[in-house]
């Protein structure tokens, strides 16, 4: 008994010393841990606790069927409360085939399979993440299934044949991304929880460190108490009572050991509640670092698919493309690349990229939330750079693996609506050497207010104005041979300007023109209707016919005959000052296009 009680006293002191360092460096609790485990063997080997059997070199349990667990003879598990652990430093689990051709397996199976890439320590109690923490899986075939199925999985998981094999009938998440805010607020949850788990811990050690000493008090008292000490005749008139303190003992020895037991445990458990403490108090200075330019700089998180095909699509199970309402594909970010460009940086010959669908929308709108309303203010900027670019709404078909225009679309049609429109054709140096062209069976080129809703024409532009200006400007006529059959200028000032010649012209011959300040009008006739009033001076250079002619004065340098002749003196007329008066002024048209 006494060197049992020692033993005890032995393992309460290493126990006191463990809790004095319980907040010391994890190689320092190992190391306690260590001394205490020795003692608990010590102890085991005195109570004939258990059953330990080992060997220096190899134990080897060998069957064509081998059970480990709680169990009966028959292999059934005896109750729910069993637990199997396998410690090493290396644990190899090998499935081997009977044959060449055989294959061997490994199967685990459980409502709930875990694993951890951490160090349990030698009690299992710890979680230490070291700087090799990984877990590898390597095979011609890899196969994860997630299936939302309740009481059996009626579905099995599909073989991807050689490859890896990601299914789900639910969600399928990558995630690689870290975080500021919400990590802060993790670590803060998280410590917050082991604080409370410290506390809790702080206040079994207590109760059980309380309960050790008590039952070492009682263990004390017992052997003070051993009769087998005195003398041989006292021990054989004390049989009985020798028993019974012999039972007491042990009763007492099983209780204190299941108490010390405790004790290690929850000590245990405190040091690495205390070590993840301060795990969590330096990732937490690492949190608060970053905070500052975590949205700055770059987290050097990234997600990389690479293959020679890759493709994205939105299916079900039977591999129907998903129309109803919330499928889709989403991509979003600060940048978006789709390219196709070569290893060399360059364009990959016949390389393309091609959107379809129903409706194809490009959007650069900032939307401004403020309460439940939102503005949607058009901020931002979309560049097309191309050699060719073509948007059109035509019909095509494929007859015979080739693809050609069938007609234009029926109601087809291209608008572009903004504030201002530039059409450019100039060069880098600003000279205009492209062109434009429109071209359409009717051409419209107007400025007019338009209906809000309809977007028809209502009304002229108030200060509304169009310029037409080139080195040379053609209306009607592309050649001899292409004409306009009508051209109509209508409006309620008519002004044409002409700084050397306006000429009008009909069937090659000039009608009216004005030169150099002089009018000529010409034709094979020409008639005068209402009227007439003739400013200056009149030179008629053919035979005028009237029927009255009303003069202030006559002047005859040849011949003068009538049938009815008054004789008298001629006497010329005063010189005409009259000018024809400016109506119409020309105008600048300052352009908002410069």
């Amino acid at each position: 008994m006494n060197i049992l009680l020692a033993q005890f006293e032995n393992w309460q002191t290493a126990l006191e010393d463990f809790q004095k360092n319980i907040e010391k460096e994890l190689e320092e609790i190992r190391q306690h841990k260590a001394e205490v485990r020795q003692m608990k063997i010590d102890l085991i080997d005195h109570l004939g606790q258990g059953r330990y059997v080992r060997d220096e070199n190899r134990i080897i349990i060998s069957a064509p069927e081998i059970i480990i667990g709680d169990t009966d003879k028959s292999g059934m598990l005896l109750n729910g409360s069993s637990r199997v652990i396998i410690r090493a430093n290396n644990i190899n689990l090998e499935g081997v085939g009977s044959g060449a051709t055989d294959t061997g397996s490994i199967i685990s199976r459980a409502a709930s399979i875990r694993q951890i890439a951490v160090d349990p320590g030698i009690d299992g109690t710890e979680s230490v993440v070291k700087p090799t923490s990984e877990i590898v899986s390597q095979a011609r075939n890899l196969t994860l299934r997630s299936d939302d199925a309740e009481g059996f999985f009626s579905s099995s998981a599909p073989s991807a044949g050689t490859g890896i094999h990601l299914s789900s009938n639910s969600m399928v998440s990558i995630d690689a991304t870290k975080s500021s805010e919400t990590q802060s607020e993790q670590l803060e949850n998280l410590e917050k929880g082991l604080k409370t788990i410290v506390s809790d811990l702080k206040e079994d050690m207590k109760n059980v460190k309380s309960a050790t000493a008590s039952l070492m008090s009682k263990m004390k008292m017992l052997v003070n108490k051993d009769i087998m000490n005195l003398d041989a005749i006292t021990t054989r008139t004390n049989y009985l009572d020798i028993e019974e303190l012999h039972t007491e003992f042990s009763q007492l020895s099983s209780s204190l050991y299941s108490t010390m037991t405790d004790y290690f445990n929850i000590l245990s458990r405190l040091a690495e509640a205390n070590r993840q403490l301060d795990c969590i108090k330096e990732q937490k200075e690492e949190v608060n670092k970053m905070k500052s330019s975590f949205k700055e700089k770059t987290t050097d998180t990234f997600i990389s698919l690479r293959s020679e095909n890759i493709s994205l699509t939105s299916t079900d199970g039977e591999g129907n493309l998903r129309t109803n309402d919330g499928a889709g594909i989403g991509l979003a970010g600060k940048q978006i690349c789709l390219t196709s460009y070569g290893n060399d940086g360059a364009l990959i010959k016949e390389g393309g990229i091609f959107m379809g669908s129903q409706e194809v929308e490009i959007n650069t709108a900032n939307p401004k939330i403020s309460d439940k309303n939102v503005d949607l203010p058009a901020e931002g900027n979309v560049r097309v750079v191309s050699k060719a670019i073509e948007v059109e709404a035509v019909d095509y078909e494929t007859k015979d693996g080739k693809t050609e225009e069938k007609s234009l679309t029926k109601e087809g049609s291209f608008t572009v609506r903004a504030e201002k429109i530039n059409l450019n054709a100039t060069d880098t140096d600003g000279k205009a050497t492209g062109s434009i062209a429109a071209n359409a069976k009717a051409v419209e080129v107007k400025a007019m207010d338009v209906d809000k809703e309809k977007r028809t024409d209502k009304s002229l532009a108030a200060g509304s104005t169009l310029l037409l200006l080139a080195e040379k400007v053609y209306a009607g006529s592309k050649d001899k041979k292409t004409k306009s059959k009508s051209v109509q200028v209508a409006s309620d000032k008519v002004g044409l300007f002409g700084d050397t010649t306006v000429e009008l012209q009909q069937d090659g011959k000039a009608i009216l023109q004005l030169s150099g300040g002089d009018a000529s009008l010409s034709g094979s006739k020409t008639t005068f209707y209402g009227e007439t009033t003739l400013q200056g001076k009149v030179t008629f250079k053919s035979n005028v016919t009237a029927e009255t002619v009303d003069m202030k004065n006559l002047k005859v340098q040849t011949s003068f005959k009538t049938p009815y002749t008054t004789e008298g003196i001629s006497v010329p007329g005063a010189p005409s000052t009259a000018k024809l008066s400016v109506k119409l002024n020309e105008e600048e048209l300052k352009s908002n296009n410069k």
